[in-house]
């Protein structure tokens, strides 16, 4: 089963792509940027990550749920960590993080 998760994060463009034998990709405007191969994902650490430059560092979490996986997203900068997608719950149009 493939799964597919998009949406945006300042002028990034992120996709992220799980399927259950190669694993979840990560990738931030069209480049794979990270994967992670674990076959089974049950605690809320981060198992992809991407740096943004001046917005922070893009962290990718699973939630995991009995027969499917949902995806949470949080930027961090510095000690701030703010969620900017989930899967889960409705979407604003365009997440971004204010600096």
């Amino acid at each position: 089963m493939k799964k597919t998760f998009q949406f945006q994060v300042a002028e990034h463009e992120i996709r992220v792509v799980n399927n259950w034998f190669s694993g979840a990709k990560l990738y931030v405007d069209g480049e794979a940027r990270d994967r992670d191969s674990t076959w089974m994902a049950f605690s809320r650490e981060t198992l992809m990550s991407a740096n943004l430059g001046d917005q922070g560092i893009l962290e990718i979490v699973p939630i995991s749920r009995m027969f499917s996986v949902e995806m949470e997203a949080y930027l961090r900068h510095g000690k701030q960590r703010v969620r900017v997608f989930s899967s889960e719950t409705p979407q604003p149009a365009t997440p971004t993080v204010s600096q």
